[in-house]
C-alpha cells in the first residue's frame, strides 16, 4: 500500500556533518501527529552519506538524505525541493529546533488562498547567555521592518516554489538575511506573512566576536540583498537609518586621516560627535529592548555602537568583490 502523500516537506542543507542535524531531528520527532517528510541534502565537501542516514534512520517520519557536489546552499535547497513530496515546502537549517505546533500553525496560514510564503521567527536556543538573548531581540526587531522571509524558517506551497525557479543557485552570499527569493516573489505580487508567535530555536552569538563577526555577514548580504531589490524594482534594502549609520561609520575615521594635518581639534571632536549620532539613529531599538529586557541595556548600547562598523565593513567588502568579478 502506497504512503499517503506528507503534507510537510522539511527541508535542509547539510554542508557539515550528520550529527549536526540531532537537535533538528528531536525537535521533529517530539512534534504530535505530523504529517511530514524531512528531505536532507548534504551538498559539502567529504561528508559521509551513510552516516547521515544511520543518523536520521530513528525518524519516524518519511526521511530521505540526498547528495550534492559542493554548492551553495540554494542549489541544495532547489534539489531538495525538486524530491520533496508535500505540498508545502518548509526550508530550515540543521541546527534549529522547530516549534511542536508547526504543521498547525503553517496550515492556518496558507488556508488564506493569497498567501503563498509563511515566515517563522527565530529565538535564542541558548537564551541563558545576555548577548544571545540581545540577539535574539535584534533579529524580532529587525523581523518588524523587513517583508522578506529568510531560509532559517521559511515555508512557501509547492507550486509557487517551482513556477517561480526556487533559490538562486548560484548566490554563494546565501546567509541568516539573504531574501532574494522573497523579493522575487513580492515583485511577482505574493502575499507573504510572518508569523512572530511562532519561532525556531537555534544557538545565537554568546559573545562579541561572534556577534561581529555575523554583523559582518549580514553587511555583506546587506549588499546584495539590495541590488537584488533593485533589479526587481522594490528598491533599496534597509531604511535610510541603516545606511546613514554606515555613513557615519566612515566617516569616524575618516574625518581623523582628512583633518589631522590642519584642524587636530576637529579631528579628535567630529569624529565623538558621529559616535554620539548612531544612538538617535537606533532609538526605536533601543526602546524596543529597554521595553523587553531592561536588563540589557547596557549591552544594547554598546551594539549600537558596534554594529554599524562591522555592518559597513561587509558592505565595503561585498561592493569590492562585485567590482573585482567575485560577486
Amino acid at each position: 500500500m502506497p504512503r499517503p502523500e506528507p503534507e510537510i516537506s522539511v527541508i535542509v542543507p547539510l554542508a557539515g556533518q550528520a550529527d549536526d542535524l540531532r537537535p533538528l531531528l528531536d525537535s521533529l520527532a517530539a512534534m504530535p501527529d505530523l504529517n511530514g517528510e524531512l528531505v536532507v541534502v548534504m551538498h559539502g565537501p567529504e561528508q559521509d552519506l551513510v552516516q547521515a542516514r544511520e543518523v536520521a534512520s530513528d525518524l519516524a517520519l518519511p526521511c530521505q538524505v540526498l547528495a550534492l557536489a559542493p554548492c551553495p546552499a540554494g542549489a541544495a535547497r532547489n534539489f531538495g525541493a525538486e524530491h520533496a513530496r508535500g505540498e508545502i515546502l518548509f526550508f530550515t537549517e540543521a541546527d534549529c529546533t522547530l516549534p511542536l505546533d508547526l504543521q498547525v500553525r503553517l496550515a492556518e496560514h496558507f488556508q488564506d488562498p493569497g498567501v503563498q510564503g509563511v515566515g517563522l521567527a527565530c529565538a535564542p536556543a541558548n537564551a541563558q547567555e545576555p548577548l544571545a538573548a540581545l540577539v535574539g531581540l535584534e533579529i524580532a526587531y529587525d523581523r518588524q521592518e523587513h517583508a522578506e522571509l529568510d531560509t532559517l524558517a521559511a515555508a512557501f506551497g509547492r507550486e509557487v516554489f517551482m513556477s517561480a525557479g526556487g533559490y538562486d543557485p548560484t548566490d554563494a552570499s546565501e546567509g541568516l538575511e539573504n531574501y532574494e527569493f522573497s523579493s522575487r516573489l513580492l515583485a511577482l505580487g505574493h502575499g507573504l506573512v510572518f508569523d512572530p508567535e511562532c519561532a525556531v530555536k537555534r544557538p545565537l552569538p554568546a559573545t562579541w566576536g561572534a556577534y561581529l563577526r555575523l554583523a559582518y555577514h549580514l553587511g555583506r548580504n546587506r549588499y546584495h540583498n539590495t541590488l537584488h531589490r533593485r533589479r526587481l524594482g522594490l528598491g533599496a534594502y534597509g531604511g535610510w537609518g541603516d545606511h546613514a549609520q554606515s555613513i557615519l561609520a566612515l566617516m569616524v575615521p575618516g574625518i581623523p586621516i582628512a583633518l589631522w594635518q590642519t584642524h587636530p581639534e576637529q579631528a579628535a571632536t567630529f569624529p565623538l560627535i558621529c559616535l554620539l549620532l548612531l544612538y538617535p539613529l537606533n532609538r526605536r531599538f533601543i526602546k524596543f529592548v529597554a521595553a523587553t529586557e531592561p536588563r540589557l541595556m547596557n549591552r544594547a548600547l554598546l551594539l549600537c555602537l558596534l554594529r554599524p562598523f562591522a555592518w559597513t565593513a561587509g558592505l565595503i567588502k561585498a561592493a569590492l568583490d562585485r567590482m573585482g568579478g567575485q560577486g
